[in-house]
């Protein structure tokens, strides 16, 4: 058994880092618009019909610094950030997950 490995487990629960959804038309137009784009941005895949999952390793403080640049990016080529949609979560027929539900 080597006792660094379980070491290595416990460091990456407390690495930075988060994800993020972008409403976009093809995973291709998200790689695009992202490529070398800093903060260690990587396209996942597809979230559901219409979003495409992104992660990335930005602590707080990178984050302040290159999250301007990533959605600048992101709104040259068209694309918007979406918040996710919670698991299991039905939406009506017709609606969109970015409108606003009715009461």
């Amino acid at each position: 058994m080597n006792p660094t490995r379980d070491e290595e487990f416990e460091e990456c629960g407390k690495e930075p880092g988060g994800s993020f959804c972008v409403r976009a038309p093809s995973i291709n137009a998200v790689r695009r618009a992202l490529h070398r784009a800093p903060g260690g941005v990587r396209v996942v895949g597809r979230q559901d019909r219409e979003t495409i999952l992104c992660t990335h390793t930005m602590d707080e403080h990178s984050r302040a610094r290159h999250w301007p640049v990533i959605v600048s990016r992101l709104e040259k080529a068209g694309l918007k950030i979406v918040r996710p949609q919670a698991p299991g979560s039905a939406t009506r027929a017709g609606q969109r997950p970015a409108d606003p539900p009715e009461a």
